[in-house]
C-alpha cells in the first residue's frame, strides 16, 4: 500500500467519523423538544390525578403536591401486578383518595384503558409520568382516553445513557403506538 492510499482511506474514515457524529447530533437536536423540552401546561382544575407507571417516590411526591395545591382530590395510580410497587405492598395506595390499579396490558395503552374505565369524556385528567415519555403519553391519551387529559412530565433525574436509551425507546415506541391501536377497558376496574 502507497501512503497516497493511506492517506485517502484515513480521510475517508474521518469524513465517514464526521457524517456519524453528524446524524448523532442532527437526531439529538431533532430530539430535544420532543424527549427533553416538551411542552408543559399548567395543570388546569381536574377531576383525577393519574400517575402512570412505574409509580416512582417523584411521581407520588409530585400527585400529592398536585392535590395539595388542590388541582384534584382524586388519585389513581397504576401499579404492577406484583412486587415493591403492587398496590399490595406500596403504602401509598391505603389512602382513601388513591385508587391503586394494574392496567392490562401493563403499558402506555393499557394504561389509557385504564384510565375510561374511571373517567368519562366530561372529566379533566392530570397525567404524571416522566419527561421523555411526555409526547407519546399524551398521543397515546388522547387517542384512546375518554377524558380531556393534560400530561406533565416529573423531575426524574436521567443519566446520559437513560436519555440516549429514551430517545431510542420513545421513538420506536411512538411508531408503534401508531400502528396498534387502542386497548379496551378492563371490565373489572370499575371504582
Amino acid at each position: 500500500m502507497d501512503d497516497e492510499s493511506i492517506i485517502t482511506r484515513a480521510r475517508w474514515a474521518r469524513r465517514g467519523a464526521l457524517g456519524i457524529l453528524t446524524v448523532i447530533a442532527l437526531i439529538a437536536v431533532i430530539g430535544l423538544p420532543l424527549y427533553v423540552f416538551p411542552a408543559v401546561p399548567a395543570p388546569p382544575q381536574a377531576d383525577l390525578i393519574y400517575v402512570i407507571g412505574p409509580p416512582t417516590a417523584t411521581r407520588i411526591a409530585d400527585a400529592e403536591s398536585l392535590r395539595d395545591q388542590g388541582i384534584a382530590d382524586r388519585v389513581l395510580v397504576s401499579v404492577p401486578r406484583s412486587g415493591n410497587d403492587s398496590a399490595e405492598k406500596l403504602s401509598y395506595c391505603w389512602r382513601s383518595y388513591v385508587t391503586c390499579r394494574t392496567p392490562d396490558p401493563f403499558t402506555t395503552r393499557g394504561e389509557a384503558a385504564l384510565l375510561s374505565a374511571y373517567a368519562s369524556g366530561g372529566d379533566t385528567v392530570v397525567v404524571l409520568t416522566y419527561t421523555p415519555h411526555v409526547l407519546r403519553t399524551r398521543y397515546i391519551f388522547d387517542t384512546c382516553a375518554k377524558a380531556a387529559v393534560t400530561v406533565v412530565p416529573v423531575d426524574e433525574r436521567l443519566n446520559l445513557t437513560r436519555w440516549v436509551y429514551n430517545y431510542a425507546y420513545q421513538t420506536a415506541a411512538f411508531v408503534k403506538a401508531g400502528f396498534v391501536g387502542c386497548a379496551d377497558p378492563p371490565a373489572d376496574a370499575l371504582p
